[in-house]
């Protein structure tokens, strides 16, 4: 980058911010089930502490009862007995050099129904979520005014416990966002109707918490620019909303969407474009001249430093980018872009984790969560390890434990790196993922792994090495279906690599994630494509927002799905598929099976040698996705160091 306003301090508040950069507020599940903190979740904030980031915002943070939480293991600060906890954590940050806030919510109308299992949700109105399908009870003013309460104590609980400032949640459909609202607030009280009504809730809310914590504690507002759901938030409401509350807060956070936009908007997949949202900040930004403006939502460093330069924002949140490296703003500051590990907003680890209820984690970044068990340091006895093939799940594993100290010899078959992941990360909305590639590649060059390309290891030339430990890391192959013809067929790879063989109609066999992204691929440079698969949905391995992100802009080219088909011939004419006992023929002039990796199970026993420590890893045990090879990457060094119980 020419410049580097995003290394500029700022004033914000009482405080002056060393950066522009500060980490968005993201749910990790490492907290207690009553909310409380733990030492995984003060070890994660702290390294992105470490990191160089000028804030850390820690998330979602419930401030009534657990039932009022949004997942169903959310942080949470509504009890006097969680101050200790959360004195831990704002001490973590704060020792690591960047300024500790919290963000304060109640999750109303999306509020988690497992969290307290058979506990209402509540709202302005019986308006409910489509998203999460619970009708929620109109909530009586008295119990409006003890949440707004509610708000305030939680703010003041948090000043005890060493925090620099709150962020008051008004964002993404929870409670202060659904009063906000027109479209789940149908309010004819002094709580609803006009936009000032509507507002007095968050209004209320400021007042209460200034009240409780004074001018010299930072309160900052998230808020969703745009709900982009008929009849809902507009940037025109939210900038009237910022004017009316600048005076009161010390920055206006500008983030997207509510649950039912989730997928697009929200917390938006690769499919979708890096940096959609800015213009939502850059009009906020116009409105407001007292509070500081936050811009956020798939960025990288050099959208980030645009949106400074174009005076779109003061500030930049990076969330995930965080997550997949706490060390953003330092290699920022340093120049070192290359080594900045880019987010792929695959959403394996962090999405996934959330909707299962499990401890974040992240696809690039096995250490994402785990930063105590999977800490770096130098072995007391180097290692000779052998690592047999170069994808994503060797390359990992050789860059891992050369970290670790030990000795690395890299043997890879074909004359370049990256296994599948080469075509996998070939589309155009794969470029993050390309960069997740690439950035693997400079990690290695900078390393001192002994890489040997165009080298097929066999049993013999490992016992010649004399590894004193070996992963096997020689991925996968595309399955050959049982189906007659099917040699008429291209492989996916083929005609990723080479989409020119792509000609006239195409039809894909295999409707899973391979199949969909490469007809979304054929379908955005304007080939007519049809997904033949035999399950009841395409991508269903996916996790559910790329599910959705994914069926959309397949809506938006020209492409059928045929779903519950299964194909049992390739023609010369076509393919021949059945369907609920129907003989159905498709005429097209390319056909392309799609239909997953199997691992190369056979190579895999050719090179174990008895006696030998040895580990199978990546696509070479079974056809996986990234995060799997990651975490097995870390987990085989890990053993390897000898201190994995």
């Amino acid at each position: 980058m020419s410049t580097c306003k995003l290394m500029e301090p700022i004033q914000v508040g009482s405080y002056t911010f060393k950066n522009r950069i500060v980490m968005a507020p993201m749910e990790t599940r490492l907290c207690t089930p009553i909310g409380d903190t733990t030492p995984q979740m003060c070890d994660y904030y702290a390294e992105r502490a470490k990191g160089g980031a000028a804030a850390i915002i820690v998330e979602n943070t419930f401030v009534d009862s657990i039932a009022s939480r949004s997942s169903i293991s959310s942080s949470g600060l509504n009890s006097d007995h969680l101050i200790a906890g959360k004195y831990y954590l704002a001490q973590a940050i704060k020792e690591n050099g960047a300024v500790a806030i919290l963000q304060l919510s109640h999750g109303g109308i999306q509020a988690n129904g497992n969290a307290v299992p058979g506990q209402e949700c509540v709202g302005p109105s019986a308006v409910a979520s489509k998203f999460v399908g619970r009708m929620p009870r109109a909530l009586e003013v008295d119990e409006i005014v003890a949440i707004e309460d509610a708000f305030a104590d939680a703010a003041y609980r948090a000043k005890c416990a060493g925090f620099d400032g709150v962020e008051i949640h008004g964002a993404h459909g929870y409670l202060i966002c659904s009063f906000l609202s027109p479209y789940t607030n149908k309010r004819t009280d002094e709580y609803g109707g006009n936009p000032e009504n509507r507002a007095r809730f968050l209004k209320n809310i400021i007042a209460k918490v200034r009240a409780k914590v004074g001018y010299e504690f930072l309160v900052g507002l998230r808020i969703s620019g745009c709900e982009y759901v008929d009849g809902g938030l507009t940037i025109e409401d939210t900038t009237a909303i910022g004017k009316m509350v600048e005076d009161e807060v010390d920055y206006i956070h500008v983030s997207v969407g509510n649950y039912e936009t989730m997928a697009n908007w929200m917390i938006s997949p690769m499919y979708r474009p890096e940096g959609a949202i800015v213009n939502l900040a850059s009009a906020m930004k116009k409105a407001v001249t007292k509070a500081k403006v936050i811009t956020v939502n798939a960025l990288n460093p050099e959208l980030a430093e645009k949106a400074l330069e174009n005076d779109d924002a003061d500030l930049v949140a990076f969330g995930r980018p965080l997550i997949a490296d706490p060390y953003l703003p330092l290699k920022v500051k340093e120049g070192r872009l290359e080594d900045v590990r880019p987010c792929m907003r695959g959403h394996e680890g962090c999405i996934t984790s959330f909707f299962a209820g499990h401890p974040i984690r992240c696809e690039v970044n096995a250490q994402a969560g785990r930063e105590r068990e999977f800490k770096v340091y130098q072995v007391k006895n180097p290692k000779h390890v052998v690592v047999v093939g170069g994808g994503m799940a060797g390359m990992e594993a050789a860059r891992v434990a050369d970290l670790h100290g030990h000795k690395v010899t890299l043997l890879e078959a074909g004359n370049e790196l990256g296994g599948h992941f080469i075509e996998a990360t070939e589309a155009h909305f794969k470029k993050a993922a390309r960069g997740v590639l690439n950035w693997e590649k400079v990690q290695l060059e900078k390393s001192k792994v002994d890489v040997r390309m165009n080298t097929a290891a066999t049993k013999e030339m490992i016992e010649e090495l004399k590894p004193d430990a070996l992963i096997i890391a020689v991925g996968s192959e595309y399955i050959v279906p049982n189906i007659l013809g099917i040699e008429k067929a291209y492989t996916a790879e083929e005609v990723i690599m080479d989409p020119d063989k792509a000609v006239g109609k195409v039809a894909i066999i295999g409707g899973g994630l391979v199949g969909t992204e490469t007809a979304l691929m054929l379908g955005q440079a304007g080939k007519e494509v049809t997904i033949v698969e035999m399950r009841e949905g395409i991508a269903l391995e996916d996790e559910p927002l790329s599910q959705i992100a994914l069926n959309t802009e397949l809506s938006k080219v020209n492409t059928e799905i045929l779903v519950n088909a299964k194909v049992k011939e390739v023609t010369d004419s076509g393919i021949v598929y059945e369907s609920q006992g129907i003989t159905h023929e498709l005429a097209c002039d390319t056909v392309i099976a799609a239909l997953g990796l199997t691992s190369r199970s056979n190579v895999v026993d050719s090179l174990k040698i008895d006696g030998l420590e040895t580990y199978v890893i990546g696509d070479a045990k079974k056809g996986r996705k990234l995060f799997n090879c990651t975490s097995e990457a870390w987990l085989a060094v890990k053993k390897i160091n000898g201190d994995y119980e």
